[in-house]
């Protein structure tokens, strides 16, 4: 299984500072000479970013709080790009950056914000640039095809991860060519019917969060797999089985779900390959780094 490559700026020189953002009152939008930043809902888990003009260059996004740091592409088409304020309340640092040339950057923008969450999962429970979706994406009508008529999180939970592993194959072609930066397209992974762990975890997430169940896609490494790796963490208040790899969830508590293995598994019709799967499904062999 091919890892998923971490998004990293590899050297980033700061060569001038636009900290000369201009805030338009409790509309909470800050707009730079070449960036907007808008947090207008960022009680609902999320801040909006775009630059304001097209651009042939890279164009970055960093996300800190405290000793936690997300780095993230932003497109370079003047639209605006989703991204989750998943580190709790607190004081957000944001800064945008523009590529001058190699592993160069030049900071274009950067902000303060105050955050405090209406929810502390709320940042799970909407769509973002990693797990892109709108209510008329084929993904989410999906999603509503699957769970209708089903009252309970833990039946949704249940029939979506049940409809991935068993229709979804793992693309091993793709696995070998993926690039850095890479970001999945749910509607074309639900239309071939493959993808490679990022994209299960994606698809997975949408398809939850559609239905108002909190659920993270977490990279970090498997000791199982020996890679770098991607998974979901699932929330519900509810307990009892998931008939798949014999889970229990226990109510209020984040539960880890890898549709990735159990897709090889429940595909090859095999009770003693399922049985091994159970076992590899555990949390002891997951080292999560960022969650989403």
């Amino acid at each position: 299984m091919k890892h998923i490559k971490k998004v990293t700026l590899i050297i980033m020189v700061i060569l001038f500072t636009a900290s000369f953002t201009l805030c338009y009152g409790a509309d909470n939008i800050y707009e730079g000479t070449k960036s907007e930043i808008d947090a207008s809902q960022s009680e609902d888990g999320y801040i909006k970013i775009k630059y304001l003009k097209e651009t042939t260059k890279k164009l970055k996004v960093i996300i800190e709080k405290g000793t936690e740091k997300y780095t993230y592409d932003l497109n370079n088409e003047g639209k605006y790009d989703t991204y989750p304020l998943q580190m709790g309340d607190g004081k957000y640092k944001v800064s945008v950056f523009e590529n001058l040339s190699d592993n160069k950057y030049a900071t274009k923008q950067t902000v303060t914000i105050s955050v405090k969450l209406k929810d502390e999962n709320a940042p799970f429970l909407v769509s973002n640039q990693l797990i892109n979706y709108t209510d008329d994406s084929e993904t989410i009508k999906k999603a509503e095809e699957l769970t209708e008529g089903k009252d309970s999180d833990f039946d949704k939970i249940d029939v979506i991860y049940d409809y991935i592993i068993s229709n979804i194959a793992y693309d091993n072609e793709k696995a070998k060519t993926v690039k850095s930066g890479y970001l999945p397209s749910l509607d074309e992974i639900l239309k071939s019917n493959k993808g490679i762990c990022f994209d299960y975890a994606s698809i997975m997430a949408a398809m939850l969060r559609s239905q108002k169940i909190p659920a993270k896609l977490v990279t970090g490494y498997s000791s199982n797999l020996n890679v770098f790796h991607a998974w979901n963490e699932v929330y519900t208040d509810e307990t009892g089985w998931i008939k798949l790899n014999e889970m229990y969830f226990d109510g209020n508590q984040w539960k880890l779900m890898d549709s990735t293995i159990a897709s090889s598994a429940k595909q090859s019709n095999s009770p003693k390959v399922m049985e091994q799967t159970n076992k590899l499904i555990d949390s002891k062999y997951y080292t999560k780094q960022f969650e989403y």
